[in-house]
Protein backbone atom coordinates (compact mmCIF):
# COMPACT_ATOMS: atom_id res chain seq x y z
CA UNK A 1 0.00 0.00 0.00
CA UNK A 2 1.05 3.37 -0.86
CA UNK A 3 0.88 5.62 2.17
CA UNK A 4 2.95 8.55 0.78
CA UNK A 5 0.46 11.82 0.91
CA UNK A 6 -0.87 13.31 -2.03
CA UNK A 7 0.45 16.68 -2.93
CA UNK A 8 -2.36 19.72 -3.61
CA UNK A 9 0.62 22.50 -4.30
CA UNK A 10 3.33 22.36 -7.13
CA UNK A 11 5.79 25.07 -6.38
CA UNK A 12 7.46 24.00 -9.42
CA UNK A 13 4.74 24.61 -11.35
CA UNK A 14 4.48 27.81 -10.30
CA UNK A 15 7.98 28.75 -11.34
CA UNK A 16 7.53 27.18 -14.63
CA UNK A 17 4.69 29.23 -15.29
CA UNK A 18 6.64 32.72 -13.89
CA UNK A 19 9.60 32.02 -16.49
CA UNK A 20 6.65 31.03 -19.38
CA UNK A 21 5.36 34.11 -18.91
CA UNK A 22 8.42 35.77 -19.14
CA UNK A 23 9.11 33.97 -22.23
CA UNK A 24 5.65 35.14 -23.85
CA UNK A 25 6.64 38.95 -23.09
CA UNK A 26 9.93 38.20 -25.17
CA UNK A 27 7.69 37.07 -27.99
CA UNK A 28 5.45 39.44 -28.19
CA UNK A 29 8.43 42.45 -27.91
CA UNK A 30 8.96 40.51 -31.15
CA UNK A 31 12.79 39.53 -30.47
CA UNK A 32 14.10 36.55 -32.81
CA UNK A 33 15.39 34.84 -29.71
CA UNK A 34 12.81 32.09 -29.38
CA UNK A 35 11.02 32.07 -32.64
CA UNK A 36 8.99 29.14 -30.56
CA UNK A 37 8.21 30.81 -27.79
CA UNK A 38 4.32 30.49 -28.28
CA UNK A 39 4.67 26.97 -28.18
CA UNK A 40 4.49 27.47 -24.38
CA UNK A 41 0.74 28.18 -24.69
CA UNK A 42 0.24 24.23 -24.86
CA UNK A 43 2.21 24.04 -21.30
CA UNK A 44 -0.03 26.50 -19.82
CA UNK A 45 -3.10 24.67 -21.35
CA UNK A 46 -2.10 21.33 -19.50
CA UNK A 47 -0.83 22.80 -16.26
CA UNK A 48 -4.17 24.42 -16.35
CA UNK A 49 -6.19 20.90 -17.40
CA UNK A 50 -4.07 19.35 -14.42
CA UNK A 51 -4.61 22.14 -11.74
CA UNK A 52 -8.49 22.55 -12.13
CA UNK A 53 -9.27 19.03 -12.64
CA UNK A 54 -7.27 18.79 -9.41
CA UNK A 55 -9.27 21.19 -7.09
CA UNK A 56 -12.89 19.57 -9.17
CA UNK A 57 -11.66 16.13 -8.28
CA UNK A 58 -10.39 16.81 -4.72
CA UNK A 59 -14.28 18.46 -4.16
CA UNK A 60 -15.99 15.55 -5.47
CA UNK A 61 -14.33 13.10 -3.79
CA UNK A 62 -14.78 15.26 -0.38
CA UNK A 63 -18.25 16.14 -0.95
CA UNK A 64 -19.97 13.61 -3.23
CA UNK A 65 -20.61 16.26 -5.94
CA UNK A 66 -19.53 19.23 -7.68
CA UNK A 67 -21.25 22.79 -6.13
CA UNK A 68 -20.57 24.97 -9.13
CA UNK A 69 -22.65 27.96 -7.61
CA UNK A 70 -18.96 27.56 -5.12
CA UNK A 71 -16.63 26.91 -7.77
CA UNK A 72 -17.66 29.40 -10.09
CA UNK A 73 -17.70 32.15 -7.22
CA UNK A 74 -14.18 30.78 -6.18
CA UNK A 75 -12.83 31.34 -10.41
CA UNK A 76 -14.16 34.43 -10.96
CA UNK A 77 -12.67 35.73 -7.13
CA UNK A 78 -9.58 34.31 -8.40
CA UNK A 79 -9.30 35.45 -11.66
CA UNK A 80 -11.70 38.69 -12.01
CA UNK A 81 -10.68 41.59 -10.10
CA UNK A 82 -7.01 42.22 -11.33
CA UNK A 83 -8.45 41.85 -15.27
CA UNK A 84 -11.28 44.58 -14.54
CA UNK A 85 -7.89 46.90 -13.06
CA UNK A 86 -5.98 45.75 -16.01
CA UNK A 87 -8.66 46.71 -18.69
CA UNK A 88 -9.82 50.00 -16.76
CA UNK A 89 -6.38 51.30 -16.50
CA UNK A 90 -5.18 50.59 -19.40
CA UNK A 91 -8.29 51.67 -21.29
CA UNK A 92 -7.94 55.36 -19.50
CA UNK A 93 -4.41 55.57 -20.72
CA UNK A 94 -5.39 54.57 -24.34
CA UNK A 95 -7.94 57.68 -24.08
CA UNK A 96 -5.14 59.87 -24.34
CA UNK A 97 -2.98 58.05 -27.26
CA UNK A 98 -4.78 57.16 -29.13
CA UNK A 99 -7.30 58.72 -31.48
CA UNK A 100 -10.38 56.05 -32.07
CA UNK A 101 -11.69 54.71 -28.71
CA UNK A 102 -13.89 52.05 -30.91
CA UNK A 103 -11.54 49.19 -30.82
CA UNK A 104 -10.25 49.75 -27.28
CA UNK A 105 -13.82 49.50 -25.73
CA UNK A 106 -14.83 46.63 -28.16
CA UNK A 107 -11.71 44.53 -27.05
CA UNK A 108 -12.09 45.50 -23.15
CA UNK A 109 -15.80 44.09 -23.22
CA UNK A 110 -14.79 40.91 -25.27
CA UNK A 111 -12.10 40.38 -22.55
CA UNK A 112 -14.03 40.94 -19.59
CA UNK A 113 -16.77 38.75 -20.87
CA UNK A 114 -14.37 35.93 -22.15
CA UNK A 115 -14.98 35.68 -25.89
CA UNK A 116 -12.06 37.66 -27.19
CA UNK A 117 -10.69 34.61 -29.05
CA UNK A 118 -14.05 34.35 -31.00
CA UNK A 119 -13.36 37.66 -32.29
CA UNK A 120 -9.71 36.50 -33.65
CA UNK A 121 -11.04 33.59 -35.91
CA UNK A 122 -10.73 34.78 -39.17
CA UNK A 123 -9.30 37.93 -40.74
CA UNK A 124 -7.43 38.88 -37.64
CA UNK A 125 -3.94 40.41 -38.25
CA UNK A 126 -2.53 43.11 -35.92
CA UNK A 127 -3.22 42.01 -32.42
CA UNK A 128 -6.01 44.29 -30.00
CA UNK A 129 -4.66 46.43 -26.84
CA UNK A 130 -5.85 42.88 -25.02
CA UNK A 131 -4.82 40.96 -27.55
CA UNK A 132 -3.36 38.38 -25.30
CA UNK A 133 -6.36 38.05 -23.47
CA UNK A 134 -7.68 35.13 -26.22
CA UNK A 135 -5.81 32.40 -23.90
CA UNK A 136 -7.86 33.14 -21.03
CA UNK A 137 -11.14 33.13 -22.56
CA UNK A 138 -10.08 29.51 -23.86
CA UNK A 139 -9.61 29.04 -20.40
CA UNK A 140 -12.68 30.39 -19.16
CA UNK A 141 -14.38 28.53 -21.80
CA UNK A 142 -12.85 25.69 -20.48
CA UNK A 143 -13.71 25.68 -17.00
CA UNK A 144 -17.50 25.96 -18.25
CA UNK A 145 -17.35 22.78 -20.10
CA UNK A 146 -15.10 21.17 -17.53
CA UNK A 147 -17.18 21.91 -14.60
CA UNK A 148 -20.21 20.66 -16.54
CA UNK A 149 -18.83 17.62 -17.46
CA UNK A 150 -17.73 16.62 -14.24
CA UNK A 151 -21.43 17.70 -13.11
CA UNK A 152 -22.89 14.93 -15.67
CA UNK A 153 -20.09 12.39 -14.17
CA UNK A 154 -21.38 12.90 -10.57
CA UNK A 155 -24.75 12.62 -11.56
CA UNK A 156 -24.42 9.40 -13.21
CA UNK A 157 -21.73 7.77 -10.56
CA UNK A 158 -18.49 7.67 -12.84
CA UNK A 159 -15.80 6.88 -11.24
CA UNK A 160 -12.05 8.46 -12.40
CA UNK A 161 -11.32 5.46 -14.62
CA UNK A 162 -14.68 5.76 -16.64
CA UNK A 163 -14.34 9.65 -16.81
CA UNK A 164 -10.61 9.39 -17.30
CA UNK A 165 -12.23 6.93 -20.75
CA UNK A 166 -14.48 9.87 -21.63
CA UNK A 167 -11.56 12.23 -21.63
CA UNK A 168 -9.74 10.21 -24.16
CA UNK A 169 -12.93 9.82 -26.44
CA UNK A 170 -13.01 13.60 -25.93
CA UNK A 171 -9.36 14.13 -26.99
CA UNK A 172 -9.45 11.78 -29.75
CA UNK A 173 -12.54 13.67 -31.42
CA UNK A 174 -10.84 17.03 -31.09
CA UNK A 175 -7.45 15.66 -32.87
CA UNK A 176 -10.13 13.99 -35.42
CA UNK A 177 -12.05 17.45 -35.61
CA UNK A 178 -8.52 19.38 -36.21
CA UNK A 179 -7.08 17.66 -39.11
CA UNK A 180 -10.64 18.11 -40.42
CA UNK A 181 -10.57 21.52 -40.24
CA UNK A 182 -7.16 21.59 -42.26
CA UNK A 183 -7.95 19.25 -45.11
CA UNK A 184 -11.16 21.97 -45.36
CA UNK A 185 -8.33 24.43 -45.66
CA UNK A 186 -9.54 26.35 -42.20
CA UNK A 187 -6.84 29.75 -41.56
CA UNK A 188 -4.29 29.15 -38.78
CA UNK A 189 -6.40 31.82 -36.36
CA UNK A 190 -8.71 29.52 -36.90
CA UNK A 191 -7.08 26.68 -35.25
CA UNK A 192 -4.87 28.20 -32.86
CA UNK A 193 -7.05 30.26 -31.22
CA UNK A 194 -10.70 27.97 -31.08
CA UNK A 195 -11.47 26.11 -27.55
CA UNK A 196 -12.08 23.15 -29.74
CA UNK A 197 -8.80 22.99 -31.17
CA UNK A 198 -7.07 23.28 -27.67
CA UNK A 199 -9.08 20.73 -25.97
CA UNK A 200 -6.53 18.02 -25.99
CA UNK A 201 -3.80 19.72 -23.92
CA UNK A 202 -6.78 20.87 -21.40
CA UNK A 203 -7.75 17.26 -21.68
CA UNK A 204 -4.20 15.87 -21.63
CA UNK A 205 -3.70 17.88 -18.09
CA UNK A 206 -7.04 16.42 -16.68
CA UNK A 207 -5.97 12.66 -17.19
CA UNK A 208 -2.33 13.65 -15.36
CA UNK A 209 -4.66 14.82 -12.50
CA UNK A 210 -7.32 11.40 -12.43
CA UNK A 211 -3.94 9.70 -13.02
CA UNK A 212 -1.86 10.90 -10.69
CA UNK A 213 -2.48 9.93 -7.05
CA UNK A 214 -1.66 6.31 -8.55
CA UNK A 215 1.06 6.87 -9.90
CA UNK A 216 3.59 7.59 -6.99
CA UNK A 217 5.16 4.65 -6.56
CA UNK A 218 6.07 5.02 -10.49
CA UNK A 219 7.91 7.96 -9.79
CA UNK A 220 10.91 6.37 -7.88
CA UNK A 221 11.91 4.13 -11.41
CA UNK A 222 14.94 5.45 -12.68
CA UNK A 223 14.00 4.51 -16.20
CA UNK A 224 10.57 6.81 -15.86
CA UNK A 225 12.66 9.63 -14.26
CA UNK A 226 15.26 9.87 -17.45
CA UNK A 227 12.03 9.49 -20.05
CA UNK A 228 10.28 12.63 -18.06
CA UNK A 229 13.85 14.70 -18.57
CA UNK A 230 14.27 13.89 -21.82
CA UNK A 231 10.80 14.86 -22.39
CA UNK A 232 12.06 17.88 -20.76
CA UNK A 233 14.83 18.46 -22.99
CA UNK A 234 12.74 17.86 -26.60
CA UNK A 235 10.35 20.25 -25.09
CA UNK A 236 12.53 23.51 -24.61
CA UNK A 237 13.50 22.11 -28.33
CA UNK A 238 10.73 22.76 -29.85
CA UNK A 239 10.14 25.81 -28.18
CA UNK A 240 13.37 26.41 -29.95
CA UNK A 241 12.50 25.40 -33.34
CA UNK A 242 8.66 25.28 -33.44
CA UNK A 243 6.61 27.07 -35.79
CA UNK A 244 3.73 27.53 -34.08
CA UNK A 245 3.01 30.74 -36.17
CA UNK A 246 2.65 28.77 -39.10
CA UNK A 247 -0.11 26.43 -40.45
CA UNK A 248 2.62 23.37 -40.40
CA UNK A 249 2.35 23.49 -36.59
CA UNK A 250 -0.71 21.90 -36.21
CA UNK A 251 0.06 19.14 -38.39
CA UNK A 252 2.19 17.28 -35.86
CA UNK A 253 3.96 19.70 -33.65
CA UNK A 254 1.12 20.58 -31.75
CA UNK A 255 0.22 17.37 -30.66
CA UNK A 256 4.04 16.60 -30.40
CA UNK A 257 3.63 19.84 -28.10
CA UNK A 258 0.78 18.10 -25.74
CA UNK A 259 2.10 15.30 -25.07
CA UNK A 260 5.74 16.67 -24.41
CA UNK A 261 3.77 19.15 -21.65
CA UNK A 262 2.02 16.33 -19.76
CA UNK A 263 5.54 14.35 -19.59
CA UNK A 264 6.55 17.92 -18.16
CA UNK A 265 4.30 18.47 -15.66
CA UNK A 266 4.61 14.91 -14.48
CA UNK A 267 8.62 15.38 -14.02
CA UNK A 268 7.78 18.99 -12.31
CA UNK A 269 5.31 17.69 -9.70
CA UNK A 270 7.21 14.53 -9.18
CA UNK A 271 8.42 13.83 -5.23
CA UNK A 272 11.42 12.96 -6.82
CA UNK A 273 13.79 15.63 -7.47
CA UNK A 274 15.58 16.62 -10.88
CA UNK A 275 17.39 19.98 -12.30
CA UNK A 276 14.20 20.97 -13.79
CA UNK A 277 12.58 20.62 -10.64
CA UNK A 278 15.09 22.81 -8.58
CA UNK A 279 15.60 25.30 -11.25
CA UNK A 280 11.89 26.15 -11.42
CA UNK A 281 11.33 25.29 -7.34
CA UNK A 282 13.90 28.42 -6.47
CA UNK A 283 13.08 31.20 -4.84
CA UNK A 284 13.13 33.84 -7.66
CA UNK A 285 11.06 31.50 -9.80
CA UNK A 286 7.94 30.76 -7.45
CA UNK A 287 7.52 34.40 -6.72
CA UNK A 288 7.43 34.91 -10.59
CA UNK A 289 4.81 31.77 -11.13
CA UNK A 290 2.89 33.70 -8.21
CA UNK A 291 2.60 36.69 -10.33
CA UNK A 292 2.42 35.15 -13.37
CA UNK A 293 -1.20 35.89 -14.24
CA UNK A 294 -0.27 39.69 -13.48
CA UNK A 295 2.73 39.75 -15.70
CA UNK A 296 0.41 38.18 -18.45
CA UNK A 297 -2.34 40.75 -18.19
CA UNK A 298 0.00 43.47 -17.87
CA UNK A 299 2.34 42.64 -20.63
CA UNK A 300 0.69 43.04 -24.07
CA UNK A 301 -1.03 46.25 -22.82
CA UNK A 302 1.90 47.70 -21.85
CA UNK A 303 3.98 46.87 -25.39
CA UNK A 304 0.49 48.00 -27.27
CA UNK A 305 0.45 51.57 -25.88
CA UNK A 306 4.09 52.22 -25.83
CA UNK A 307 4.18 51.16 -29.15
CA UNK A 308 1.26 53.56 -30.23
CA UNK A 309 2.88 56.29 -29.02
CA UNK A 310 7.37 56.25 -28.87
CA UNK A 311 9.17 55.14 -31.85
CA UNK A 312 11.16 52.51 -30.18
CA UNK A 313 13.69 49.47 -31.33
CA UNK A 314 12.92 46.11 -29.98
CA UNK A 315 16.10 46.08 -27.29
CA UNK A 316 14.49 49.81 -26.14
CA UNK A 317 11.33 48.56 -26.02
CA UNK A 318 12.11 45.15 -23.95
CA UNK A 319 14.52 47.89 -21.42
CA UNK A 320 11.03 49.70 -20.63
CA UNK A 321 8.53 46.47 -20.69
CA UNK A 322 10.15 44.32 -18.73
CA UNK A 323 10.71 46.65 -15.61
CA UNK A 324 7.31 48.01 -15.87
CA UNK A 325 5.17 44.60 -16.27
CA UNK A 326 7.33 43.42 -13.18
CA UNK A 327 6.34 46.46 -11.34
CA UNK A 328 3.03 46.77 -12.26
CA UNK A 329 2.50 42.62 -11.46
CA UNK A 330 3.96 42.68 -7.78
CA UNK A 331 1.63 45.59 -6.95
CA UNK A 332 -1.61 44.22 -8.22
CA UNK A 333 -0.36 40.88 -6.73
CA UNK A 334 0.02 42.54 -3.44
CA UNK A 335 -3.04 45.25 -4.02
CA UNK A 336 -5.46 42.71 -5.80
CA UNK A 337 -4.56 39.38 -6.15
CA UNK A 338 -3.42 38.55 -2.62
CA UNK A 339 -6.60 40.10 -0.82
CA UNK A 340 -8.78 38.70 -2.95
CA UNK A 341 -7.38 35.16 -2.58
CA UNK A 342 -7.23 35.34 1.08
CA UNK A 343 -11.03 36.00 1.29
CA UNK A 344 -11.39 33.31 -1.60
CA UNK A 345 -10.19 30.83 0.96
CA UNK A 346 -12.83 31.67 3.18
CA UNK A 347 -15.06 30.73 0.73
CA UNK A 348 -16.94 27.19 1.31
CA UNK A 349 -16.64 24.17 -0.85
Amino acid sequence: MNNQPVLHYFPALDGVRGWMAIGVLLAHVNLPWFPGAMVLMELFFVISGFLITSIIWRGIEKHGYLNLKEFWKRRLARLYPVLILVVVVCSVVAFFVVDDMRPVLSDGLATLLYYSNWTKLYNYIYPSIYGQTWSLAVEEQFYLLWSLIFLAATKFRLNALRIAGCLVLLALCCMAWKYYLIAQGAPWSRLYYALDTRMDAFVAGGLLALAYPRLHRWFQHSLLHALLNVAACLYLLLVVLGTPKEMAYFYWQQSAAVILSALVVLLLASPRQSIFQWLFRLRPSVLLGQRCYSIYLWHWPVIWLLLATFQLDKIELLCVVLPSVLLLSWMSYAWVEQPFMSRRRGMPG
